[in-house]
């Protein structure tokens, strides 16, 4: 069954990434030009929760009817540092007017919601300076590698938004309010332009990292990742061993339909990576991680 999976993996990689040509060159020229990057030097950093720090976000979860379960805080376990080489990563998620360059370059299909229907035909979600949606995880790796770059690793993900402190959000530890920090909780019932929060920001400048949009990473979702990698400092972590389309892949940061608890920087969650949904988009780091044959 693996063999088989990882077959399919191997097709359905190759489609979606396969785009060569001059003109196609020109045009990820052209929209790599709109894209503003924000250089994160190499060092470590904490990444993942304490037992008290996971606690006390079970226990505020539940107080907010969340419907967050335990092993849901149980997978940020234990707090660890981690070593990255220095990278870059997009200060704004991909927005619409980004992704349509891409796809009328390689003739992608047009983002599609959870139950397949047309995404730009909705004018809520079709702005635009609006974060794309509606994208699978491999239109979202087939477009980050078209212009040279890639999803960024779970690790990468969190140092960009927590920092070398491990804050609990990306502006510190005190809780997100609504239309200043972070677009959640249908204040706005839709994703926002990008960049509208400006003092939600992280200290680097890197914005919209809690709510708006869930966020694809590159890895592969495990529970238990945090735990088989504490064992030393590891360098440049991704859990991507078994790349077949059955395995959720990461996503993070909230969006704009969830609660609070829901915008930890710490928070793990998942989906799979050939479903897609008005709730999840991604942004772009480089250069592209190493990945292990």
């Amino acid at each position: 069954m693996k063999s088989i999976c990882f077959n399919i993996f191997v097709l359905v990689f190759m489609s979606s990434t396969g785009v060569a040509g001059a003109e196609v060159g020109s045009a990820a020229q052209q929209v790599l030009t709109t894209i503003e990057w924000v250089s994160i030097p190499e060092g470590t950093f904490l990444m993942g929760s304490t037992p008290e720090e996971a606690e006390a976000a079970y226990e505020d979860a539940k107080l907010r009817s969340s419907m967050l379960e335990r092993h849901t805080f149980d997978a940020e376990l234990p707090k660890h540092q981690v070593y990255l080489s220095a990278y870059e990563i997009s200060r704004y998620e991909i927005t619409n007017a980004q992704y349509r360059a891409f796809i009328e370059a390689t003739n992608r299909p047009t983002p599609r919601g959870h139950n397949g229907e047309e995404i730009w035909a909705d004018e809520t979600l079709s702005g635009d300076t609006q974060p794309v949606v509606g994208v699978t995880w491999f239109d979202a790796q087939a477009f980050a590698e078209w212009i040279g770059g890639s999803l960024p690793t779970e690790a990468q993900w969190e140092r960009a938004a927590r920092g070398t402190t491990a804050r609990t959000y990306p502006w510190g530890d005190t809780p997100p309010k609504a239309r200043q920090h972070a677009n959640f909780a249908r204040r706005y019932n839709r994703p926002v332009s990008v960049g509208q929060f400006p003092k939600g920001e992280s200290p680097d400048g890197i914005a919209d990292l809690a709510g708006n949009v869930w966020e694809w990473c590159l890895d592969e979702h495990s529970p238990t990742a945090y735990q088989r990698s504490s064992s030393d400092v590891p360098r440049n972590p991704l859990n991507l061993r078994f790349r077949d389309v059955l395995r959720a892949r990461v996503i993070r940061g909230g969006a704009w339909d969830v609660g609070r608890a829901f915008l930890r920087s710490g928070l793990r969650f998942k989906f799979y990576p050939l479903d897609s949904t008005h709730t999840i988009g991604f942004r772009v780091v480089r250069p592209r991680p190493e990945i292990e044959e």
